[in-house]
């Protein structure tokens, strides 16, 4: 049955490639999650040297980190439902790496705090959820069923290992040209590891005459409780739903650690006592973490249902978050590898949720009304940890209370039970492999 379907559809290149074609949206989500994300965590290794040159607090320079997220955060509202169109999300990509580079190659002129954050916060804001978050909600997922976990933790592992690999290398570039040639350098970089690929883009695998996965395999009896088949839900039948604003309550929870927690880990363990190039060794110690995280967590998101795993990260990281407030000298370090775990799990995970409940005929629509929510409490993680440190000279109380976030995640996920969606489906359309509408 699902070759006929195939064989009835329009079959583009990568249709005759030997190989499935959503590894390379996998590669693609990798590639600029990796660079999006160095947007972020330049400012972690740039922000000292910046406050010491330009005088500015250290909350006033990741207030842009803030701004930038919550712009972000508002663009996602109006360009979730472009995602859902054919060609949109390549647009999409296209058009934020544009502006990705540009404001981050501008940042490197800035001599007022006004520049920065109308450069760095609003206009590279906008880049956001084109260049990053879009691309892996609302395309990576359309593209696999069964193989969702291993598939999300590959394309969300840019971030991770752009924070094992970026931050020794913005370290040096920071001692070889200063804090605005760093800034020029990653504009550099943004521009071609987002708007080349872009064009490689397409939005589903049913667009090029294919199927997820590659094709249709039997369930393992030992994954059946992890792939639920549920209907595909329009926009309008998921905001009725109670489930969905627990589920947005849960992630935007849980969102306050991982722009809060590693976009201050280098000025936490310089706190600590550690030289400059050893905070950025622990920064890398986090995305290594981060990255093992995402196997681990999306090996396990293929055997139970996202909730059980969504709960389970939520408890390792409430006691992970704050132990770093007990540790010192270079045990300090190994919290980088607690943070990364935890936050790395959630990064890998917490795009399968929407897919596992509502399906994902609608998905970039559903995204972009539940993903806001979660990016502008991500967007005052890294302000609130600042102002600790700006109002009490340290970050303990910004540590537990991203330990009480995850609590709170863990607390709506016990809420968020599985079962009505699971029957709500009839049997003739109950399979999530059901043709997605096509829109656009």
């Amino acid at each position: 049955m699902a070759e006929q379907h195939t064989s009835e559809r329009p079959q583009h290149w990568p249709a005759r490639l030997p190989f499935f074609y959503g590894w390379v949206i996998v590669v693609i989500s990798f590639v600029m999650g990796f660079i999006t994300a160095g947007a972020f965590w330049a400012t972690s290794v740039i922000a000292v040297p910046m406050r010491d040159d330009l005088g500015w607090s250290l909350s006033s320079i990741y207030v842009g980190l803030t701004i930038r997220m919550l712009v972000g955060a508002g663009s996602m509202f109006v360009l979730g439902r472009f995602a859902d169109l054919k060609h949109g999300a390549r647009t999409l990509a296209v058009v934020s790496g544009v502006l990705a580079s540009v404001s981050l190659v501008a940042v490197a002129y800035v001599n007022s705090h006004w520049q920065f954050l109308a450069l760095y916060g609003v206009l590279g804001g906008f880049s956001v959820a084109g260049a990053g978050f879009l691309i892996l909600s609302a395309v990576v997922p359309r593209w696999f069923f069964r193989k969702r976990g291993r598939a999300m933790a590959f394309a969300t592992m840019g971030s991770g290992a752009a924070a094992f690999v970026l931050p020794p290398l913005f370290a040096l570039v920071l001692e070889a040209v200063g804090w605005r040639g760093t800034w020029a350098f990653l504009g550099i970089l943004t521009g071609v590891f987002t708007i080349i690929p872009s064009f490689l883009i397409w939005r589903q695998p049913e667009d090029v005459g294919l199927e997820p996965d590659g094709g249709i395999e039997p369930i393992p009896a030992n994954r059946a409780s992890a792939v639920q088949h549920v209907r595909n839900y329009t926009l309008r039948e998921a905001v009725r739903t109670p489930v969905m604003w627990i589920l947005v309550f849960a992630l935007a929870s849980a969102s306050l650690s991982p722009n809060g927690v590693p976009s201050t880990l280098v000025p936490m363990f310089i706190e600590k006592g550690h030289s400059t190039q050893a905070a950025a060794l622990g920064f890398s110690i986090y995305g290594l973490f981060s990255m093992l995280a995402r196997f681990f967590w999306g090996f396990l998101a293929e055997r139970y249902h996202i909730r059980t795993v969504i709960i389970s990260i939520g408890l390792f990281s409430a006691v992970a978050m704050p132990t770093l407030i007990f540790m010192e000298g270079n045990v300090a370090l190994l919290y980088a590898a607690f943070a990364g775990f935890g936050i790395g799990g959630l990064i890998g995970t917490n795009s399968l949720v929407w897919p596992a409940y509502f399906g994902r005929s609608h998905l970039g629509a559903i995204v972009g009304v539940s993903r806001p929510f979660e990016t502008a409490v991500m967007a005052s993680g890294p302000l609130l940890m600042a102002q600790s440190f700006d109002r009490t000279g340290g970050y303990t109380l910004g540590l537990w209370l991203m330990g009480v976030s995850w609590l709170m995640c863990v607390g709506a996920m016990l809420l968020a039970r599985t079962s009505r969606q699971a029957a709500a489906a009839p049997p003739e359309a109950a399979s999530e492999m059901a043709r997605p509408q096509e829109s656009g």
